[in-house]
């Protein structure tokens, strides 16, 4: 059903000011999440190779140079699959998760050493598990194993199949012989060469969707380069989520945040074209101007005005002084009763 409300003075439609240009069409062929993390498993801040590996192909391995049992098996719902992609004529030991991160662990004699690098990529919902395996493993072995890598890739898909996603670890050395390069590449560290990471992945992640006949797309760019006005939201952090998992804190001060910074998103093309137009303009029953415009509500079958009554309410919430985002001392739940 068409949104036909309109900012007086300006002609343009909400969808238009609310999803930008040509809006009513976007509405149908939304954005897929984009996301591409890479950083550096590092001996110097307590971390293991053979560790990384075992959670996150959900395996049982015993650490030789630590001595130590990391046990990951009774995860293995999480786990949808993972595979070792290695460079041609690579030694056998290259071949299984244990003997390949223990190498590493037992090559590199530093207390402070980069063990591997770990990228952890964000797969559309929208393909399927094996849909997104495939597109996974091919980015790794075009962007990483064509360079002389070694990457075992692991596809994970929790229990509320909401946030599917890859954890690819892989080498600092190329291969040398039967043994590790005595240098690490250094090229691959370099700001540039990250640059071009995020953006192949990008059109891979583009091509998948366009392949299995999807609308949705990705973009790698900021939201600064792509001409969108929105506050960045902040990450969670598993610090936070493990705190509220476990109980310590019922409602974490990133949590707070993320729902401060989502509700000024959710009121920030409203707000911009109120200070654009003066008011929003839309035929229909009602008092006030406000409530005119959030009859779009019977248009899109759902209660708009309560959905900005939340998202005020919730920014009240959670405003936090302290992080940098300012202040407001009214919002429309001050002005508006929700049982009118």
């Amino acid at each position: 059903m068409a949104l036909t409300a309109t900012f007086r003075g300006t002609g343009l439609a909400i969808s238009d000011i609310l999803f930008g240009s040509e809006g009513g069409r976007r509405l149908v062929s939304c954005m897929a999440i984009y996301r591409l993390e890479a950083k550096i498993v590092s001996r110097g801040k307590g971390h293991s190779a053979v560790a990384a590996a075992a959670y996150r192909t959900a395996a049982k391995i015993l650490d030789e140079r630590a001595d130590k049992t990391h046990d990951y098996s009774s995860r293995t719902k999480g786990v949808v699959a993972s595979v070792i992609l290695r460079p041609e004529n690579s030694p056998e030991w290259t071949a299984k998760t244990a003997s390949l991160w223990n190498t590493v662990e037992l090559s590199e004699k530093r207390k402070d050493a980069q063990l591997c690098r770990e990228f952890i990529l964000a797969v559309p919902r929208e393909l399927s598990s094996e849909q997104q395996f495939q597109l996974s493993v091919e980015w790794a072995q075009a962007e990483l194993v064509s360079r002389g890598m070694v990457a075992e890739v692991s596809l994970h898909n929790p229990k509320n199949a909401k946030n599917p996603h890859v954890h690819i670890l892989a080498t600092l050395r190329t291969l040398d012989g039967d043994k590790f390069s005595a240098k690490k590449s250094r090229e691959w560290n370099e700001k540039t060469q990250l640059h071009d990471w995020r953006e192949s992945w990008c059109k891979a992640e583009n091509a998948a969707l366009e392949k299995a006949g999807r609308p949705e797309r990705v973009d790698h760019r900021s939201l600064k380069d792509q001409g969108i006005d929105r506050i960045p939201e902040p990450k969670i952090g598993k610090e936070a989520m493990g705190l509220k998992k476990r109980g310590v804190v019922e409602d974490p001060v990133r949590f707070q945040l993320v729902r401060y910074v989502k509700s000024l998103n959710f009121a920030r093309p409203w707000l911009r074209a109120i200070e654009k137009a003066g008011e929003i303009y839309q035929q229909g029953a009602g008092t006030s101007w406000w409530e005119r415009s959030l009859l779009l509500a019977s248009e899109t079958g759902k209660a708009v005005r309560n959905k900005v009554l939340d998202a005020w309410q919730a920014m009240s919430r959670a405003r936090i002084p302290d992080h940098g985002i300012p202040n407001s001392s009214r919002g429309p739940e001050q002005d508006m009763d929700r049982s009118r």
